[in-house]
């Protein structure tokens, strides 16, 4: 989940779902650990529409706003569905990893070891996606 998700999540949890709420959102970011980025994320959140500055970092959430947070808590890429998927995709890269490294013990080669060292790295990407899940 990207931090202007998860930092609407954490608007939608401390409103309640309320529109009419103002939320300190230095306050909000610190204790997320986003502080550095509030004025990227505001200025992203804003211009999604998912939010109103009524001062200067003070908060409030919109419908729009509301509605995301509620699509993201339902299937978020947190959700079991995105973790299943991207473990899935770990799977198909480690079963050509394999296949791969079979091709180069049969007949070894410059050009096969490439090809190992190029489906090892998609491996640990493919690892890394799993993690952000």
């Amino acid at each position: 989940m990207d931090p202007y998700h998860k930092m609407l999540q954490k608007l939608y949890e401390v409103t309640k779902g309320r529109e009419g709420v103002d939320v300190d959102f230095v306050d909000l970011t610190k204790k997320a650990g986003y502080f550095p980025s509030i004025d990227s994320i505001v200025t992203q959140m804003k211009k999604e529409g998912w939010v109103t500055e009524s001062r200067t970092n003070i908060l409030r959430i919109t419908h729009w706003g509301v509605a995301e947070a509620k699509k993201v808590g339902a299937n978020g890429p947190s959700s079991s569905k995105q973790i299943e998927k991207e473990a899935r995709k770990l799977l198909a890269e480690t079963r050509e990893f394999a296949v791969i490294v079979e091709e180069l013990l049969a007949d070894p080669g410059d050009d096969k070891l490439e090809a190992v060292s190029t489906k090892f790295s998609a491996v640990s990407k493919a690892l890394d996606a799993l993690k952000k899940a």
